[in-house]
């Protein structure tokens, strides 16, 4: 594999928040989404061209939530929250940007470039040819964002143990053939351990 110049290099932490740990389970909590912080950690110490995150950021009645149009999740990462919150222990000060998303009722964003596409011109402008992208989940809205990212020409790359997924049977969603979907678009999938080389 190729190895990751962080000149040339982004990391995206997605959607680090409370409300997709235990520490909500009232919420959507992921399996392993505090487990992974140590990993996401070890990604943000490194000196990338930029380093920005997302949170999901909704109104109450947001439209994926139960009760509301889409009928789908748990009323989560509602501004103002605590579950809207990082998660305990996260070096969020290494975060230059934050990028809210899904936070118009009537507007479902997954990736956060479906609220804010003028990242693409941003991360060009800046230098940036690959993306790295780690945190919650991993096949919801890591996967949406990394998708974005190959189609708009970006190397792009995510961690798999510094990223927790969860089965979605009700939208359709699987780990298994998210990966699948995200290989043939020429996403790579790779591990702090053993398949992340640095340069």
């Amino acid at each position: 594999m190729q190895p990751v110049n962080l000149s040339e290099s982004s990391l995206l932490v997605v959607d680090m928040q409370q409300g997709f740990t235990t520490l909500c389970p009232r919420e959507l909590p992921v399996p392993g989404g505090l487990a992974i912080v140590p990993n996401v950690n070890r990604l943000l110490a490194l000196e990338w061209k930029r380093i920005d995150a997302s949170q999901d950021w909704h109104p109450p009645n947001h439209r994926s939530f139960l009760g509301q149009e889409d009928n789908l999740y748990p009323p989560h990462c509602v501004h103002g929250t605590f579950g809207a919150e990082f998660v305990p222990g996260l070096d969020a000060q290494c975060f230059q940007a934050i990028w809210r998303k899904g936070y118009q009722r009537d507007f479902e964003a997954y990736a956060v470039t479906a609220q804010h596409p003028a990242m693409f011109a941003l991360y060009r402008d800046a230098g940036v040819t690959t993306v790295v992208v780690c945190g919650i989940a991993t096949n919801i809205c890591c996967y949406f964002v990394a998708r974005d990212f190959r189609q708009a020409g970006f190397r792009v790359l995510i961690v798999e143990d510094a990223s927790a997924g969860i089965d979605v049977p009700v939208a359709g969603l699987f780990q298994a053939k998210t990966k699948q979907d995200g290989q043939a678009l020429g996403i790579e999938y790779v591990t702090t351990a053993g398949g992340l080389a640095i340069v």
